[in-house]
């Protein structure tokens, strides 16, 4: 009886694992559709027709990390590669990723990377 209890637990782990994966990738390709326009966790949520507690849950236990951070970082990827492979202002830039003012964007953009937009830039721009 032991052994059955064990080996349903870790299908019901394999099960889960997958089904998390199966959230998470569904949620990869919706992040990269639809990130200029949505910032919202629940946003997505909505989308997955799951709550977004659950959708937390997911992301934490398949890549230890927030709904949030998982966007942010989508957007930050696109701010990189616009800096780098357009001649866009930093402004227009932040703009087009939807952020409120240059000043905030430079701010979470540092947070991020370490660096500011500017730096990033500078350092990237012409390698």
């Amino acid at each position: 009886l032991h052994r059955v209890d064990r080996r349903q637990r870790q299908m019901c782990i394999r099960d889960r694992s997958l089904s998390y994966l199966t959230i998470l990738e569904q949620l990869e390709s919706l992040i990269n559709h639809h990130y200029l326009q949505e910032k919202s966790p629940q946003f997505y949520a909505q989308k997955l027709n799951i709550s977004g507690k659950h959708l937390n849950r997911v992301v934490r236990a398949t890549v230890n990390k927030t709904t949030s951070t998982l966007i942010m970082d989508r957007n930050m990827l696109e701010a990189k590669r616009r800096m780098v492979h357009t001649h866009d202002s930093l402004s227009h830039i932040a703009y087009a990723l939807a952020f409120s003012d240059y000043a905030y964007f430079s701010k979470v953009f540092k947070i991020k990377t370490g660096m500011s937009p500017l730096q990033f830039r500078k350092k990237y721009k012409n390698r």
